[in-house]
């Protein structure tokens, strides 16, 4: 057991080969990594829905290049929450069409926002309403210049 109460999951040399090879690209075969990999398709059928049963993976999903569908402005948005409506807050605007990312963090701020516009001026309205919110004390937004590197994948 971890301290935030979540099952730790051992993964042995055959899992992790599998879970690395569906992070390079979810839509491989199994037959084709079981061939790879020496290992029957069946056991590695097993293996990945046990790793789905487990929450080990949560979905399967495409890898986005935001801008080339016209969402050019990433935001790094800090927002101070009335403590009371932490978790409320943190629900409702995980809903929110422009928000990739939700982190609950420590420190002056109470959330972490990671979101995508297409404009300025979206941008703009976002954080407008974003302050008519009675839960949202304050806000500290910055406009990201460059992307670096920006995948959700870990190396494991």
């Amino acid at each position: 057991m971890t301290t935030n109460g979540k099952r730790k999951i051992d993964l042995d040399t055959i899992d992790r080969r599998l879970l690395i090879e569906l992070l390079r690209d979810s839509r491989v075969s199994l037959r084709r990594l079981s061939e790879e990999m020496n290992v029957s398709p069946a056991t590695l059928h097993n293996r990945l829905t046990k790793m789905v049963q487990e929450g080990v993976i949560r979905g399967f999903t495409t890898l986005v290049d935001y801008t080339k569908l016209g969402y050019s402005l990433s935001a790094i948005i800090m927002v101070k929450v009335n403590g009371k409506y932490l978790v409320e807050f943190e629900k409702e605007i995980s809903n929110a069409d422009n928000i990739v990312a939700v982190y609950d963090v420590v420190g002056e701020y109470d959330v972490v926002l990671i979101a995508k516009f297409r404009s300025v001026e979206d941008l703009d309205v976002f954080l407008k309403q974003l302050l008519k919110n009675s839960k949202v004390e304050r806000t500290y937004t910055s406009i990201v210049l460059n992307s670096v590197k920006e995948d959700p994948r870990v190396r494991i």
